[in-house]
């Protein structure tokens, strides 16, 4: 039913191109109408599998539990709306409004939500893995738990955002803003963070060994006790960063402004420290195990 009703919009709306304009004008009027019962008839039955919604409004309705794998929700508006254990594997929601939505426990794996609006919206546990949220903002969202390995969230918001024990495996985030997030023991093994703003940032006890974290600001991060295997910071801003007790084991430093940095403890097994400014304000030009010994003589 709400298939062949979908159809028949599409029908309509290119008929309605080679009209006059009070015929698209009835159209239009009677298209408002048949939104609003497919609106009721999806609330009624929680399932929509590969359905054409657009646009339409399910501001705080109840969709908990509902059945929307490879449905168009673009544009939709869904701010406020129960969502909690949804299937949206596969469901475009390009600039759709989720701000407020409740999304604990759904899967949203593989799905489309560039440019969404996820401001303040409860996503713990959810499943994200693989989908694209290019541009996507997650200001103050709840990502608690989250599934988000090899996900693309190049250049989205993520201030202030509750990433505690979230697996970001993968995961592109490339010139996003992290800012004063919560990244306490997250994942982020391999993850590509270059010339993300992580000031600010919690990132005590995560784990990035392996990522790529060049160029990045971390202004007063906290990486205490952080596994930075292997991770590249170079060129990077650790002004007041603390890496007490973090294991930077093979790192990459190079150029990177490590001004006022906290080490004490720090595992700096084969560090590359070349041409950084150090915690003292010097640079480094010396071999990479004489700047760890000028380090631990500081400490």
């Amino acid at each position: 039913m709400i298939f062949a009703a979908n159809y028949l919009m599409i029908l309509l709306i290119y008929s309605a191109g080679k009209l006059g304009f009070w015929y698209i004008s009835c159209i239009l009027q009677f298209l408002k109408s048949m939104q609003g019962s497919l609106r009721q008839q999806l609330l009624d039955t929680k399932k929509c599998v590969g359905c054409y919604l657009e646009h339409i409004n399910l501001m705080y309705a109840d969709l908990s539990n509902a059945d929307l794998r490879n449905s168009n929700l673009s544009g939709a508006n869904l701010s406020s709306a129960d969502l909690r254990d949804a299937r949206l594997m596969g469901a475009e929601l390009v600039y759709a409004n989720l701000i407020g939505a409740y999304l604990i426990g759904a899967n949203l794996s593989n799905s489309d939500l560039s440019g969404s609006n996820l401001v303040g919206a409860n996503l713990r546990s959810v499943n994200l893995n693989d989908a694209d949220l290019k541009g996507a903002d997650l200001r103050e969202t709840i990502l608690r738990n989250a599934r988000i390995s090899s996900a693309n969230l190049s250049g989205c918001n993520l201030s202030n955002a509750d990433l505690v024990y979230a697996n970001l495996e993968n995961a592109d985030l490339r010139q996003s803003n992290l800012s004063n997030a919560d990244l306490i023991y997250a994942n982020l093994k391999n993850a590509n963070l270059s010339g993300v703003n992580l000031s600010g940032a919690n990132l005590s006890g995560a784990n990035l060994s392996g990522a790529n974290v060049q160029d990045a600001i971390l202004h007063k991060a906290k990486l205490s006790n952080a596994v930075l295997i292997s991770t590249n910071f170079s060129g990077a801003n650790l002004v007041r960063a603390n890496l007490i007790g973090a294991d930077l084991t093979d790192a990459d430093f190079s150029e990177s402004v490590l001004v006022h940095a906290t080490m004490i403890g720090a595992i700096l097994n084969r560090v590359n420290f070349y041409k950084a400014i150090m915690p003292d304000g010097s640079e480094s030009k010396d071999a990479p195990q004489n700047s760890v010994e000028k380090i631990n003589k500081q400490d």
